[in-house]
């Protein structure tokens, strides 16, 4: 049995408070009453690649017709999507993307660059080129007021004013079986990102590590959920490498959950998702979240912008090359997989 590790030293229960109530009516948490499980993540992803219609969303996504034009229908309820005719019979529909759902793109892009890095087993989309430069894109997440790369290690964060407010009404989100569909036309672009964190639960257990919280029982009291589940989550993410577990105490064995190099990669996606959730999803007392980046003393304002002329990255200045990336192997997508980006 290996050495016990030194412990980290337990929060104090007001900071613990704190993170419960960031966890459970933030917004984050908010966002993800909204795009929140596999499908909602999915539906974007086409979405943005321009499919519209209701066969090729349920082609490329895998889900069931039901489960797709339920999803559909709360995503337009939610003003991510709208429904626009097509052809000349009125009944014809296609679902487009609203200002609303075009600002998610930072998200999409955050995940898509996640997949890039650690998806290797699904297929991955070759090559993103930046309309305003003519170069390939490499999106980077600066401050908008410095424009430096936003590095977790730079970030601090305090209660906002909207902390106490009314929380959002729970909503029970399935995960989706293990099982993969992946018959014809299914495309495995993001699969292995959305099969980590494309859950509201799995997700804000992320969020909880992000904040400090390691050990069981404080996650638990966090994000108050059944022990079962919070047992699957971990689970899960020890199983994709997210998290590894750390002993600190050996009689009677006890663990801490720390995030590994690959977990703390999805800090880009956390952020991505709170800056989306306060712009599009606020409460009338103001922000529950502050962050501040130390590097320039203002409060973080996340900006997707091109690596190569700094400008500022729109999903209609995007377009795919359809050439693979050398030296990339796509075992599930083959040559021509469509990236997460399109025109709309």
């Amino acid at each position: 049995m290996p050495s016990p590790r030194r412990a980290t030293r337990p929060l104090p229960d007001d900071r613990i408070e704190t993170i419960r109530l960031l966890l459970r009516s933030g917004e984050v948490a908010r966002a993800l009453q909204e795009v929140g499980d596999r499908w909602s993540h999915l539906i974007m992803r086409d979405a943005f690649l321009g499919v519209r219609r209701f066969e090729d969303l349920r082609r490329r996504t895998g889900a069931s017709r039901g489960t797709l034009t339920a999803r559909l229908n709360a995503m337009v309820d939610a003003g991510l999507l709208y429904r626009s005719p097509y052809g000349t019979a009125p009944s014809r529909l296609e679902y487009r993307l609203t200002e609303k759902g075009l600002a998610f793109y930072p998200v999409a892009i955050c995940m898509w660059m996640w997949e890039n890095r650690w998806g290797g087993e699904h297929g991955l989309p070759p090559r993103l080129v930046h309309e305003a430069c003519g170069h390939t894109l490499e999106p980077k997440l600066v401050c908008r007021h410095c424009a430096r790369p936003i590095d977790r290690r730079e970030l601090s964060y305090r209660a906002g004013p909207g902390l106490r407010g009314p929380g959002t009404a729970r909503s029970a989100t399935r995960r989706r079986d293990s099982t993969h569909r992946e018959g014809d036309g299914v495309d495995t672009t993001m699969f292995h990102c959305v099969d980590t964190v494309g859950d509201r639960w799995t997700a804000l257990l992320v969020g909880a590590l992000f904040f400090g919280l390691h050990r069981y029982d404080d996650i638990n009291a966090a994000l108050g959920i059944a022990t079962n589940i919070l047992a699957d989550r971990l689970r899960r993410l020890l199983a994709a490498g997210v998290i590894e577990q750390r002993l600190y105490q050996e009689h009677p064995p006890r663990h801490e959950y720390h995030l590994t190099e690959k977990g703390w990669d999805l800090f880009g996606f956390t952020i991505a998702m709170q800056d989306w959730g306060t712009r599009w999803m606020p409460v009338p007392r103001g922000p529950a979240l502050l962050l501040q980046h130390e590097a320039c003393g203002h409060r973080l304002r996340p900006s997707l912008v091109c690596g190569a002329c700094g400008g500022d990255v729109d999903a209609r200045e995007v377009r795919v090359d359809a050439a693979p990336r050398p030296g990339r192997l796509q075992r599930r997508g083959g040559q021509g997989k469509k990236p997460l980006v399109r025109r709309t």
